[in-house]
């Protein structure tokens, strides 16, 4: 008695900030193979499915069962949490009596409703979904069927790729024909923040107008925002990562560093004008660096003699590391530098990377001809340089 009178006070509440008045709601049918079996009709209560009535099928197929409803409000009808269909009922677009009828082996795919608007729109979509499931995993198998001829395959794509279009545009057309039902809350996720956002945000006005200030509509709304706001970091993220590539751009005169090497001495990049120069920058205490240095090392002894030197740039912070992994890594040409300012160099503004090891490789005019070249890389650029 004591849950009753609270759902009652729960139901007058929500009728009298939605205006509308509680609606009594049978719904009944027949389903097949299901005999004895128990049906449930569940709401939801934080995403949680809570089951508000059930009943025994009969012998015939039979069933019927009761639901006070006011708001737009999500539902499930079935056996189990795996086999189910999705209902929306309101007190404004929800007969008195609802027909529902389905195959018990499998509910969700053989299910039909009449009787509530917005149930028939989930409906509708459900087809949708399903339809392009079933021919998107038979379009799969042929694509890894051994037995397809080359041909087969590529037409099998073709249609793969054409299913995916064709479902987009049908996505699309009912966002744009249910986008003020809460129902179109179940064709949210096969949108894409990244390229969908008007669709998001057409749902939002939607609702903001059918359901506003609901737990639907607030989060979508939320999610509006949170996905504009992603936009924009994206935005300013590939703003700055333009800034800092223009820094050091490729054809551009090589900013100089006005840094020491370890006795003290400045070594400036344009002293070394002449060579094709590695300028590399490093620090001990990075491990992909130590690792790339025997690649560095055997580059610098088989065209030093060439025209090609190394500008070693550390960002280490402690200069007896610093020189303890120049001896130890055998570094043997003469250019290192640092301010030993770790990651607050001046070299990371001026030439604009965020990681290392990070490689600018120069002309003998000083110019940049190419960034961030490694192993494999590095070698055969020097080798196409330096090699008659």
């Amino acid at each position: 008695m004591k849950n009753y009178i609270l759902t009652l006070l729960t139901i007058l509440i929500t009728a009298v900030s939605f205006g509308r008045v509680p609606k009594k709601v049978e719904i009944s049918g027949v389903i097949e193979n299901s005999a004895g079996k128990t049906l449930y009709l569940n709401a939801f209560i934080n995403n949680a499915p809570i089951i508000i009535d059930s009943v025994k099928i009969k012998k015939n197929g039979k069933f019927k069962l009761e639901v006070n409803v006011v708001k737009p409000d999500f539902y499930s009808i079935g056996f189990s949490k795996q086999d189910y269909a999705l209902l929306v009922l309101d007190s404004l677009n929800t007969s008195k009596v609802i027909n529902f009828n389905a195959n018990g082996l499998k509910i969700m795919e053989t299910y039909s409703i009449s009787g509530s608007k917005h149930s028939e729109i989930v409906k509708a979509l459900v087809v949708q979904l399903s339809n392009h499931s079933k021919w998107n995993t038979e379009y799969a198998k042929g694509l890894k069927n051994s037995k397809f001829t080359p041909l087969q395959k590529a037409e099998t794509k073709r249609k793969l790729d054409s299913l995916d279009q064709n479902f987009i545009i049908e996505r699309d057309q009912f966002i744009n024909k249910n986008y003020k039902s809460i129902a179109v809350l179940t064709a949210m996720g096969y949108l894409n923040p990244q390229t969908d956002l008007a669709l998001y945000k057409k749902i939002e006005k939607g609702l903001a107008e059918s359901v506003p200030n609901t737990s639907y509509h607030l989060a979508v709304k939320k999610q509006v925002e949170q996905i504009e706001t992603q936009n924009e970091n994206r935005k300013k993220e590939a703003a700055e990562k333009e800034r800092l590539e223009q820094l050091s751009a490729i054809g551009s005169i090589a900013p100089e560093l006005n840094f020491q090497d370890p006795n003290g001495e400045v070594i400036s990049i344009e002293s070394l004008r002449g060579n094709y120069v590695l300028i590399d920058f490093w620090a001990s205490w990075c491990r992909p660096c130590r690792a790339e240095n025997p690649n560095v090392v055997k580059l610098y002894n088989e065209y030093k003699d060439k025209g090609f030197t190394v500008f070693s740039v550390s960002l280490d912070r402690d200069k007896n590391r610093w020189v303890g992994a120049i001896k130890q890594d055998n570094l043997y040409w003469p250019n290192h530098v640092s301010d030993l300012k770790q990651w607050k160099s001046e070299a990371v503004k001026t030439y604009g990377f965020t990681g290392i090891p990070f490689t600018v490789l120069l002309n003998p005019e000083g110019k940049i001809i190419a960034k961030n070249l490694r192993g494999a890389a590095l070698e055969n650029k020097i080798k196409e340089l330096l090699e008659d």
